[in-house]
């Protein structure tokens, strides 16, 4: 049996990723900082690993075991205040660093570090009276600094690296508050939508077509390279967000440019085919049949904490 690690497991992609090498008869270490985080992963279990940053350390005596694929999703400060915070941002490249070598200890033939499109993110910075965009988000440079080191790192020894990238990645499962389940949301709610202007290069990502794009990039991708895991032809955020009300709330109003945000991600600095040229992956899921998935598990998931509310609210009556 084929054994992989996970961390980061209880987020989002992490868990689905955690799901899927579950379905296909891995066995899986499910690495998490919380106990609660890790949830419920369904028919299959995956052996559970709490152990946050401060540990990690100790991941090779943890697990002790021969290892497959070492794959690195946690990392702590991904939007709010903490994105911004360097010594938070700089834990996160030890963490990964830690990772890595544990990946090693455990004799690890892959090592994939997950990415994001923030290394790529322009934003604008004035200079001499005038506006200049450079990169600046400390969120996106510590993922960058952490691919850069780790690909070196991986040039001797046996394990080798890769990484990926997203932008966007949505669909069941998602119980975050960014900007796809938020704009679904509200669509869902009948309201309108304030947004940027929206001319700039977009994406969004199905997690089925992520987690296929990763265990593609695990099994055929070449050592050291990084991979776009999305689409090859991308199109405006006026356009993406126009089909997806079109699809969920089509009387919506959308306000575009009542947001002025000039960053942007500069998808020019991204080879947009190197995962199919180097593997013949590329995303096969329907984008209208996924966001009427996605709006509709929102909707339950809506109802399911409604309940929830009414029996507490219930009990607690019960109780006074």
């Amino acid at each position: 049996m084929k054994t992989a690690i996970v961390t980061g497991a209880g987020g989002f992609i992490g868990k689905a990723l955690t799901r899927r090498l579950l379905a296909l008869g891995w066995q899986v270490y499910a690495v998490d900082g919380w106990e609660s985080a890790l949830g419920d992963f369904g028919p299959e279990e995956p052996r559970r690993v709490v152990c946050d940053f401060a540990h990690y350390e100790q991941l090779a005596d943890l697990i002790s075991a021969e290892v497959d694929w070492f794959i690195h999703f946690a990392w702590a400060g991904v939007s709010g205040a903490e994105s911004r915070q360097l010594p938070a941002q700089a834990e996160n490249v030890r963490a990964a660093a830690v990772a890595f070598e544990q990946a090693r200890a455990l004799g690890s033939k892959k090592f994939l570090l997950a990415g994001s499109s923030y290394q790529h993110r322009m934003e604008p910075v004035e200079k001499d009276g005038q506006p200049v965009f450079c990169r600046k988000n400390l969120y996106g440079l510590a993922k960058g600094a952490a691919v850069s080191l780790l690909r070196a790192a991986s040039w001797t020894g046996e394990t080798q690296f890769n990484s990926v990238l997203f932008t966007n990645v949505f669909g069941p499962g998602d119980r975050s508050n960014r900007s796809t389940n938020s704009m679904l949301r509200q669509l869902l709610a009948g309201k309108s939508l304030d947004l940027i202007t929206g001319e700039h290069l977009h994406d969004w990502t199905y997690i089925d077509d992520a987690t296929s794009g990763i265990l593609a990039v695990l099994e055929n991708g070449i050592p050291g390279e990084d991979y776009y895991i999305g689409g090859r032809h991308l199109r405006t955020f006026r356009e993406i967000v126009t089909e997806v009300r079109d699809i969920v709330a089509p009387t919506a109003e959308l306000r575009f440019g009542r947001y002025d945000d000039k960053a942007y991600i500069d998808y020019s600095q991204i080879d947009l085919d190197a995962l199919y040229r180097d593997t013949s992956f590329v995303c096969t899921a329907d984008f209208a049949e996924s966001i009427r998935k996605t709006a509709q598990w929102l909707q339950q998931e809506e109802e399911r904490a409604k309940m929830k509310m009414v029996e507490n609210g219930k009990r607690g009556g019960a109780m006074m």
